[in-house]
């Protein structure tokens, strides 16, 4: 017996919105009760990203993923050999290290230092009554330059272990609204109705490559019937799991591969495994 479109529908529905406000708010708040050194208050940005901004948080998601971007000084991938004609002669006034510092000390003179930790790849704030847990992202803004004249906008970290992580969540999110636009908003509903399933299903594939996998799905799969989706879902992804070309799968952000090594990526065997999870369930549903 295969998953009931009721079951499916259910799963569909948008989880709570108002905790990630509130958090989001609060965070802000925290920040902006600090006082900051002169140099890194330029362009200051702080926003959500994951689920949250994307609408295809559900159920039972807690953490608020909020970035803290200062365009203060900015990477880049130009090479060492033509950063003299790209006019990146002089360096930044501080290090990202030194920003973060001030990020977690913000949030340790607001909420109490007992209640921020330092994660691998982001600065933990405890919530509370008002607020959900928060994974607050201090970075830079990142630069990947085409020619002299053209640039896409990311951010850029590092890990606690040295390991420099790029992003684009800004990206991620735009190209979102724009795949669920182009199915007519049957997209990000079927995104939460994938996350659930994977948790009925045992399996613990992250949501955000779990949403990248479905991003490469052709929109025509995508349909206002949950169960007819369910199956072009499976079908597309257990095809591309056969014959090897889920390799060519790319992030939502639309600038990155999915699978491979690196610290935004994951591996096709935990993709795969995920997938297998899905089929297995879509299956022999009780």
């Amino acid at each position: 017996m295969v998953i009931p479109e009721r079951q499916l529908e259910s799963w569909s529905q948008l989880g709570a919105q108002k905790g990630s406000a509130d958090t989001y708010a609060s965070i802000k708040t925290a920040l902006g009760a600090h006082r900051w050194p002169n140099d890194m208050t330029y362009n200051l940005r702080v926003y959500l990203q994951g689920s949250y901004p994307n609408h295809t948080n559900i159920r039972g998601d807690s953490d608020v993923d909020i970035v803290v971007e200062t365009g203060a000084v900015f990477y880049h991938d130009v090479r060492n050999d033509q950063r003299y004609m790209y006019g990146f002669t002089t360096p930044g006034l501080f290090e990202w290290r030194h920003f973060r510092d001030e990020v977690r000390e913000a949030l340790s003179n607001y909420y109490g230092a007992r209640l921020v930790t330092q994660g691998n790849k982001c600065i933990k704030v405890t919530g509370s009554e008002s607020r959900l847990n928060a994974d607050v992202v201090p970075c830079n803004e990142y630069r990947r330059y085409s020619n002299i004249n053209q640039y896409v906008k990311g951010i850029t970290f590092w890990t606690r272990n040295g390991i420099q992580v790029i992003n684009y969540p800004k990206l991620h999110l735009k190209n979102g609204s724009e795949k669920n636009q182009g199915c007519n908003d049957c997209y990000k509903p079927n995104v939460r109705v994938f996350k659930n399933a994977r948790n009925a299903a045992g399996n613990d594939f992250p949501s955000y490559f779990l949403e990248c996998l479905l991003y490469n799905v052709p929109r025509n799969n995508f349909t206002v019937n949950y169960q007819n989706t369910f199956r072009n879902v499976l079908i597309c992804l257990g095809k591309a799991s056969k014959n090897n070309s889920l390799d060519s799968f790319v992030c939502q952000n639309g600038q990155q591969k999915m699978f491979g090594v690196g610290e935004h990526q994951t591996s096709i065997q935990a993709a795969r495994a995920c997938i297998s999870a899905l089929i297995h369930l879509w299956d022999n549903w009780p």
